[in-house]
């Protein structure tokens, strides 16, 4: 699934094309180069621009440039997400109002919690891992280190983290982790043939297991509590490279996105 109504592998017009030929000409120029120089950053029409930004990058289509949010006002964005996440009965709602109306920074707003997407950011909603399971997205993000992989899931927004009789964790949580452990052990078994799948390893990018990250959005934090605190803990602790976060958490992350110039 593209994250754009346009298909950004192709020019629409001779300017997109000239504008394209420029900037790689800049970049395959030798000597020391201006940013300013570069038609992503000066060409007059910002459609051009944009277009630019997506079609040099690694998947154009699922490129995830926070610059085009910019004229949001994300504070609205996120009392909007949190009025959804709320009212929602299951989480189909909420991939629904992210997916209908394009607002792919919510699951974006994911990179903040980790240190990699500030150099290059992609977002692939509903990634197969093979034929036998789908991820709801597939975050890609590169830091100095390279590239490295968030594999999420989300599960109810409108449910406990655990249940009030025992010490024990909700229907969703245990479905959540019973699917990222499947994730996992997919993982070790296929990891060379995922690269290849998703076009990876054609483009010389190699990334290690201990890169792949695992991310569970479940619950809301009016169900939080000591006990469900502690237990979240010891899950993350226990399994490895995953976090455990409530829907409200990405509200945050949503937040502060105003001040960031890259995820």
């Amino acid at each position: 699934m593209t994250l754009q109504e346009r298909d950004y592998t192709l020019f629409l017009n001779d300017e997109e094309r000239e504008a394209f030929e420029l900037e790689e000409k800049i970049e395959n120029r030798k000597g020391v180069k201006n940013h300013r120089e570069f038609p992503r950053f000066s060409h007059p029409d910002e459609s051009v621009r944009e277009f630019i930004w997506h079609r040099r990058s690694l998947f154009p289509n699922n490129y995830l440039h926070l610059l085009e949010y910019k004229k949001l006002d994300f504070d609205d964005e996120a009392e909007q997400y949190h009025d959804v996440i709320y009212k929602a009965k299951n989480e189909q709602e909420i991939q629904q109002y992210i997916k209908q109306n394009r607002k792919w920074f919510i699951p974006g707003s994911i990179f903040l919690d980790y240190n990699f997407g500030h150099h290059d950011a992609y977002l692939f909603p509903e990634q197969k891992l093979g034929n036998e399971y789908a991820v709801d997205y597939m975050l890609l993000g590169k830091n100095s280190d390279g590239y490295s992989i968030v594999l999420v899931e989300f599960e109810k927004s409108d449910t406990p983290y655990c249940r009030s009789t025992a010490n024990i964790e909700s229907e969703s949580v245990k479905e959540g982790l019973a699917q990222i452990k499947d994730w996992q052990r997919w993982m070790l078994k296929n990891q060379d043939y995922f690269m290849r799948n998703i076009g990876l390893t054609q483009k010389g990018i190699d990334i290690p297991i201990f890169r792949i990250f695992y991310y569970l959005v479940v619950s809301r934090r009016d169900y939080m509590n000591d006990i469900a605190h502690d237990m979240r803990s010891q899950t993350m602790y226990d399994m490895r490279n995953l976090k455990i976060v409530t829907f409200d958490r990405l509200e945050e992350n949503v937040r502060k996105l105003a001040n960031n110039h890259s995820w």
